[in-house]
């Protein structure tokens, strides 16, 4: 259903779009929503990419998203996921998260991601899979996926 591809700085456009779309509804529902044009908000995103800790998510072969995991001794830290909106309920987050959580069932370590409070879609997309709240960090939830609970 999906495959990941390692993100190269050629992928930039293409990542910034995955971001920007994929966050738009959340930006819109969030009080913090700053005014910046797009060119500004590029720049921002130019700035702080590293292809090497970002994959892109391919459906069938084509692009349609965004991962970064970043794995240390005491968990499995998704940095940030984002699918384009035409493909998202086509259940490549389901099938990313399912492998995802056997990677932490094997290894005994906890996924450990933040989502923004206004996004109720999402938090409630993870505390299916297992997720339990945690710790309020700004206007974002810390979420954890427990293996030795689940």
């Amino acid at each position: 259903m999906f495959t990941l591809r390692q993100a190269t700085p050629e992928d930039l456009d293409f990542l910034f779009k995955v971001s920007t779309e994929a966050m738009k509804p959340v930006a819109e529902m969030s009080e913090a929503l700053e005014e910046k044009s797009t060119q500004e908000r590029l720049a921002e995103y130019k700035e702080k990419f590293v292809p090497e800790e970002i994959e892109v998510i391919q459906h069938y072969g084509e692009d349609v998203g965004r991962l970064r995991v970043v794995r240390s001794a005491d968990s499995i830290y998704i940095g940030g996921i984002q699918i384009l909106p035409e493909f998202q309920n086509k259940g490549i987050g389901t099938a990313l998260f399912t492998e995802l959580i056997e990677e932490s069932k094997r290894s005994n370590l906890p996924i450990v991601l933040e989502v923004h409070d206004v996004n109720t879609r999402a938090i409630s997309f993870y505390k299916k899979l297992g997720f339990e709240e945690g710790e309020k960090v700004k206007d974002q939830t810390v979420m954890r996926y427990l293996p030795n609970q689940a």
